[in-house]
């Protein structure tokens, strides 16, 4: 009877240990691939700004000052939120030596391409993607019609549309201002030119007649 009771006891505790060691130390699909967005100056950069994983990986976005987006684009319009695609939000850093820098992660479901960008500044000259803050996850090699390269250039291109766009704008606003502020000179004068030459060809004029009294008698003279 006590060895079996100390058979039994054994038995448990196998179990038991077995459990333990499960729970410790869990397995894991795949390898976790780190993805820094920003720098400590607040650089518009990913680093690295594109990598290889594979299914069952996780991209682990950590985002550093000033303040950026991790957000899915498309290979066509790499500065423009993919429908229905993943967007961690904005996420402002104010000193990259924090210990708990905010992170964003995605799981990796297969080996298609996952184009991602900052939306900070969206379309405006100051675009984050604009200036090629983005990044991609499984990317054509290069040389190929889908390849990193050519998603970054796509997006500098948009950058410097925008940036066009506003110069332009910027011209145009200042040409009407001063348009409108020569329209208003022009306005002014005219009035006051107009005023003038209305008193100038009045025919009633005052002059003052020093008469042997001078008692200050101010008379009115017509002139011809």
């Amino acid at each position: 009877m006590f060895f079996r009771s100390l058979a039994l006891l054994s038995t448990v505790a196998a179990l038991f240990s077995s459990n333990l060691a499960v729970s410790a130390y869990p397995t894991t699909s795949g390898k976790v691939r780190h993805v820094t967005v920003g720098n400590a100056t607040g650089g518009t950069i990913f680093n690295p700004n594109y990598i290889n994983a594979s299914p069952g990986d996780r991209v682990e976005f950590t985002f550093n000052p000033k303040n950026h987006s991790v957000t899915q684009s498309s290979f066509a319009n790499p500065c423009t939120h993919l429908s229905n695609g993943f967007d961690a939000g904005f996420h402002p850093v104010a000193n990259a030596s924090s210990w708990d820098l905010p992170t964003f992660s995605i799981t990796v479901n297969d080996t298609q391409p996952v184009w991602v960008y900052c939306r900070q500044a969206e379309n405006t000259a100051g675009s984050h993607c604009g200036k090629g803050m983005v990044f991609g996850l499984n990317p054509g090699a290069e040389g190929s019609n889908n390849s990193f390269s050519l998603f970054q250039q796509t997006a500098l291109k948009i950058g410097q549309q925008l940036v066009a766009s506003a110069s332009s704008a910027s011209v145009a606003s200042t040409a009407s201002a001063t348009h409108t502020i020569t329209q208003a000179a022009a306005s002014s004068s005219k009035s006051w030119s107009d005023h003038y030459d209305s008193w100038n060809h009045d025919d009633d004029s005052w002059s003052y007649d020093d008469d042997d009294s001078y008692d200050n008698d101010y008379k009115w003279r017509r002139d011809y």
